[in-house]
């Protein structure tokens, strides 16, 4: 009875050290360094755009590199890595998924790559996109997407993000979805409901009092 109890107890040690292995190499890296690093990195993810020959294009790039960076398009563009975001996959996209009444949405690749990007896109094309919600083939953009905002800016400041999103190293990232209402959704997902749908739900409970 005892030398059961001892292998119990052996197999259930081996298990715990296994599990919480398993936790430290899963969970995203910003839950393993300060939020100041994680911040740092983000700032610091956007591909430079140094080797655009052309000063003038290249000046209109950067500017574009600045808008993108300070507006935080990676925070829904990101692809996921083992550990949290690739940011070596600058706005690839895949890595936010977002459910509304009419469909599944997954973050879109950005980079001009030809079959998964925007590559195939005019720069004209990816302005009215931006300012207008249009996509090339008239469809409107998925309602996750603050084109509305974007709306605002100034032709240049436009011209200026898809000049900067026409530079970056194309990422071949092929993104699921949309999913119809009625279709299986094969990703994570966070849900996104009305505003009165969201009031209507029961409070959550109360956090434990603490000992």
């Amino acid at each position: 009875m005892k030398r059961i109890l001892k292998w119990s107890l052996a197999v259930v040690a081996v298990l715990v050290v296994t599990g919480f292995g398993a936790f430290l190499y899963f969970i995203p890296p910003f839950f393993l360094i300060a939020p100041e690093q994680f911040s740092k990195d983000i700032m610091a993810a956007p591909p430079p755009v140094g080797d655009i020959a052309d000063p003038a294009e290249r000046a209109i790039a950067e500017r574009g590199l600045y808008i993108v960076r300070t507006t935080g398009c990676i925070g829904c563009h990101a692809t996921n890595g083992p550990q949290g975001p690739d940011l070596t996959k600058y706005l690839a996209g895949g890595a936010v998924k977002f459910q509304t009444a009419h469909a599944t949405y997954v973050s879109r690749n950005l980079t001009p790559d030809k079959e998964t990007g925007l590559g195939k896109w005019t720069r004209a094309e990816i302005v009215t996109a931006l300012v207008k919600g249009k996509r090339p083939d008239g469809r409107e953009l998925a309602p996750i997407m603050p084109w509305r905002a974007f709306a605002h800016l100034s032709k240049s400041d436009a011209n200026a993000i898809a000049a900067y999103l026409q530079s970056l190293p194309p990422v071949k990232n092929e993104v699921p979805g949309p999913f119809g209402p009625k279709e299986k959704v094969s990703v994570f997902v966070m849900d996104l409901v009305p505003a009165e749908v969201f009031n209507s739900l029961p409070p959550p409970p109360p956090p434990p009092a603490a000992k």
